[in-house]
């Protein structure tokens, strides 16, 4: 189903979005920016992570 560079981007998207949820969230921001935030992060993680990975597979 999934390959091993797959899953690994998957799972790093998960945990950089929660910790930017959470750290937001400790600053004592509201819920919805923090989701806003966990969930720009994640983003970002999903636009740049695929590339490092196709980099080091060649």
């Amino acid at each position: 189903m999934f390959n091993t560079s797959q899953l690994l981007t998957l799972t790093l998207t998960i945990m950089i979005a929660a910790i930017t949820c959470a750290l937001v969230l400790a600053a004592g921001a509201e819920w919805p920016s923090a989701l806003l935030s966990g969930g720009g992060a994640g983003g970002a993680t999903l636009a740049t992570l695929p590339k490092l990975l196709n980099r080091r597979d060649s």
